[in-house]
């Protein structure tokens, strides 16, 4: 079943419920950074993310250096934003506050 592409007032709606996510012009995705306080800290936070991800069926694009991770959203078949988008990305606010509280920053 092809998702449905999301419109830039329905985005934006979207962007509200998200803590720090921001819109990418250039790739049409969402994306949020984090920097946490060690690096196995990091690498327990992108583990826990895939389980997630795999969960929804639906993956990031992830960049990770040391402490610091960028993730990206957006779906492929789409060429842009859909509800699934927003759906991981608020299942991976709930992880980061839940399960990691006090061991990051954002940018």
């Amino acid at each position: 079943m092809q998702e449905i592409r999301l419109k830039r007032t329905e985005i934006d709606e979207g962007l509200k419920t998200l803590d720090h996510w921001t819109l990418d012009s250039q790739t049409a995705g969402i994306r949020k950074v984090w920097v946490f306080d060690s690096f196995k800290t990091a690498m327990h936070f992108l583990l826990k993310v895939g389980e997630i991800a795999d969960r929804h069926n639906h993956h990031p694009e992830f960049l990770f250096t040391y402490t610091k991770i960028r993730m990206q959203l957006l779906t492929h078949d789409a060429h842009g934003l859909t509800h699934k988008d927003f759906e991981l990305a608020l299942a991976i606010d709930r992880l980061a506050k839940t399960d990691f509280s006090g061991s990051f920053m954002t940018q």
